[in-house]
Order: structure tokens, then sequence, then C-alpha cells
């Protein structure tokens, strides 16, 4: 039983690391280009745009794209009349969108110029179907064809950004472009590939329609502090400090989607596995073994990636954004909780206590917010990167506790969690401080000491598969 699960978490692992792999290396090159092309502020500005998409998606659509995935797997209903009830809040989502963007711009009350409202509202339809069209595939087994939308996406943005930022040099504007050419490659594919006009004719009962909403609406909670987890710390400093020093702000996110890309690449696969082999008392100690496993492997990542904080931001950031590097090791360790509380998050959806996952997330952004506020105002953009850690090690903090009491009893050693985070913690602190990477190693040493169980067991896992592969050749030849 075990075995089976591992192999299909791998085989989709593997699948999505293809996809995210390939999509994140190609938008990382950009990513000069984009700072040398586009002003601080130019950045900032589109950057506020997409984090107010990130904001209204949840919002307006009530999360239903996580309904779409749990009744998919869990075969409450036709493939297709499920995927009508997510296309139809869709639209009702987009109606309410548009009335609301139309109404101010009419009395003058807009927070962005025309151009950026209609760049909002079709990045608001695009990744609403985007998600939907996402857990459909998913829900039905298609992870090629996620593969393919992935990685063609990132394809088309990067061509048409060359050939509008270098060849056409439309400014901004063709960096919005780029954007919007990518998402509706994916989405396309994704009609395409999940047959989803199938959905759009399907009848939805109204039972399925309130049963649905039942499980997506709490989880409408749980996205909105989620947002003021990882997003609102952009506000807070554009309001406080300026759009150009959000520019510079969100560009430090960057480095931090190197470890974010590889928690995309488990996370994905995990959710359809977390369903599939949920145990609240995980007696064969699988989702205890993943969650360490995960833990140990993202941990390390992190640390490493904190000394090369420097290097990458010398790379990758033009001399107006340089100074962005101060700002990532902290949004680093943020960003190694957050993919500890999202891998929880998949068990807390699994046993259907979505109430669990939005308040445990409230309890996070409210800290968060608080926090980001008084630091912003007392040490500038860098209280937005601390605000970003205490939001995340409250939200990790409450959801540990009520998913061991109220959820799974995983078998996992929480000492040795508690202590891998505080090693982080220390590391990034001494990491704000210039010159200082080689007093970082010991730090690193200190985790690989940490999680050598862990790290020892992917070694064996990997060895055993070489070996596998060894013996297959030679049975050939």
């Amino acid at each position: 039983m075990a075995r089976s699960c591992n192999r299909e978490l791998a085989v989709n692992t593997g699948l999505f690391a293809l996809s995210s792999f390939g999509s994140k290396l190609i938008s990382f090159f950009l990513l000069p280009l984009y700072t040398a092309l586009l002003s601080t502020e130019d950045y900032g500005t589109v950057d506020l745009v997409s984090s107010t998409v990130s904001l209204l998606v949840p919002l307006l659509t009530l999360n239903i794209q996580d309904a779409v995935l749990r009744f998919g797997l869990g075969k409450d209903a036709e493939p297709e009349e499920i995927l009508s009830v997510g296309l139809r809040v869709v639209a009702a989502g987009t109606c309410v969108l548009c009335a609301g963007v139309a109404l101010l711009l009419t009395v003058g009350l807009s927070p962005f110029e025309g151009f950026y409202c209609a760049f909002l509202v079709i990045m608001f339809v695009l990744s609403s179907l985007s998600n939907v069209l996402t857990m459909y595939v998913k829900s039905r087994g298609h992870v090629r064809s996620l593969v393919v939308s992935g990685i063609g996406n990132t394809l088309v943005m990067s061509i048409s950004a060359i050939l509008l930022l270098v060849v056409v040099k439309v400014g901004v504007l063709g960096y919005m472009a780029s954007l919007i050419l990518g998402n509706l490659f994916a989405v396309g594919y994704l009609i395409v590939a999940g047959e989803a006009w199938r959905g759009v004719s399907a009848k939805a009962r109204a039972g399925l329609i309130r049963s649905m909403v039942v499980l997506s609406a709490p989880l409408v909670a749980n996205s909105l502090a989620w947002w003021v987890n990882d997003v609102s710390d952009r506000y807070v400093v554009t309001f406080i400090c300026g759009a150009t020093a959000n520019g510079i702000y969100a560009v430090a996110y960057k480095i931090p989607s190197i470890l974010s890309t590889l928690q995309t690449i488990f996370y994905n696969a995990w959710a359809i596995s977390a369903v599939k082999e949920f145990d609240p008392e995980d007696r064969e100690g699988f989702l205890g073994q993943m969650y360490e496993l995960y833990s140990g492997a993202m941990a390390v990542a992190c640390s490493g990636i904190i000394i090369l904080d420097v290097p990458l931001a010398a790379l990758l950031y033009s001399s107006d954004f340089f100074a962005a590097w101060q700002y990532v090791p902290l949004l680093l360790v943020g960003s190694y909780l957050n993919g500890l509380a999202l891998f929880e998050g998949c068990l807390f959806t699994a046993a259907r206590n979505t109430k669990a996952v939005s308040w445990t997330t409230i309890v996070g952004a409210c800290s968060s917010i608080f926090t980001c506020v008084v630091l912003c105002l007392a040490i500038g953009p860098l209280g937005g990167a601390v605000a970003t850690v205490v939001g995340y090690v409250v939200t990790w903090t409450a959801r540990t506790l009520t998913m061991t009491r109220e959820v799974a009893q995983l078998k996992v050693s929480w000492r040795t969690e508690v202590a891998t985070l505080i090693v982080l913690l220390v590391q990034a602190i001494v990491a704000l401080q210039w010159g200082l990477q080689l007093a970082q190693v010991p730090l690193l040493l200190a985790v690989v000491f940490l999680r050598r169980k862990q790290l020892g067991g992917m070694a064996g896992l990997v060895k055993a598969k070489v070996w596998k592969k060894a013996a297959n050749s030679d049975s050939s030849l």
C-alpha cells in the first residue's frame, strides 16, 4: 500500500517538476530583462495590480476550484457536472467584477488608470478559469496536460515579452500583454485537453452546487487571510514607503520563488495523494514520512539559497533593484513556513475540515498585517519581510497544533522541526549583514545535521532507482 502511494506521488511529482522547473527557469532568466527595461515604479504598479487579482479571485469565485478537485477525486458527481458548477461561479464572479470596476471608473474612485483596470479584469478571468480547469484536469488524472499548459504558458509569455519589450519597445504595456498572452495559451490548452465545452453544456443539480459551495466557501476566508500573509505587505510598503520602494521589495520575491517552485512541484502532486491516502491515524506512517521528507528537503534548500542571496541578486537585479537582496533571507524563511502550512492544509481539506484551515490562516494574517504596519513605519520595507515571517510562524504553529489534535496523528519529530526553524531564523538574521556569507556555512551544516535522516532516505531512494535501472539494462543485454 505505502509503496504504491509513494510510486504515484513520485510519478506526479516528477511530471510537475518538469513543468515547474522548465517554466521557472525561463522566467528566472528573464528577470534581468524586466529589471533593466522597466522602472521600479512601473514594475511595482503591475505587481500591485497582480496582487489585487490574487485577492479578488478567491473572493469572487468562492474558491470553487478546491471543490472541483475534492468532488472530482471523490466521484461525488459526473465530471462534466462538477466542471459546470465551477464555470458558472467564475462567470458570476466576472459579472460582479465588471460591474464594480465600471462603477469605480464612473465615479472617479478607481485606484488604477484605465489600462491597468482592463489588465486587472482580463487577468481575473484568465486566472479564475485556469484555477478551475487545472483542478478539473488534475481530478481526472491528466497530469501531463498540466505540464504542457505550464511550459506553454511560460514560452508564450517569454517570447512575447522579448518581442514587445526589446523589439517593439512598448514598455510596461508590453509586459502586461505578455502576461495575458501566456495565461491565454494555458487556458486555451486546458479547455481543449479537458474538453471543457462538455462542462459548459452540462446541467448542474442545485444540491451539488450547494454542496460544493459549502465545501469551498469557508476556504475564502483562508485565501483572503493567506493573501494578507503573502501579499498585503506590498500594499503596506506602497502606501507607507511609495511605489518605487514596492518595486524593489516586490522583485525581492523572485529569489524566494526558487524555493516556492520546489514546493509547488511537490504540493501539486501531494494535493492528489493527500485526498486518496488520507488516514487520520497514519497507521502506515505514510503521511508523517512525507511530511519529514518534504520539510527536510525544503529546509536544506532554504538554507542553501540564503547563502547564495547576494551573488544571485548581483546576477539577476539591475543597479536600481539590487537593494532587494536585504529582504530575501527573511522572505525565504517565510516561504519555507508557507510550504509546511500548505502541506498541512491538504490534510485538512482531505478531512473536509475547511473551517480549521480558514481560522488558522486568519490568526496568522492578523499577526502579519499588524506587525507589517508597525514595522514599516519604524524600519521601512524590511519591516514587511519581518512581518511575513511572523505571520507564517503563527499560521504554521496554529495549524500544526490543530492538525495533531483534530485531523491526523502524523508520526513526526516535532522537536526536529522546531530546531530546524530556529537555525533558519538565526541564519536569516546573520544574512542581513553584508559580507557574512561564510559565517552562514556552519548554520547550513547544522540544518543538514538535523535533517540527516531524511537526506539519507532520499539518497537511498535515488541509489535504489539507479541500481534498478542498471540491473534492467544488464538483463536486456
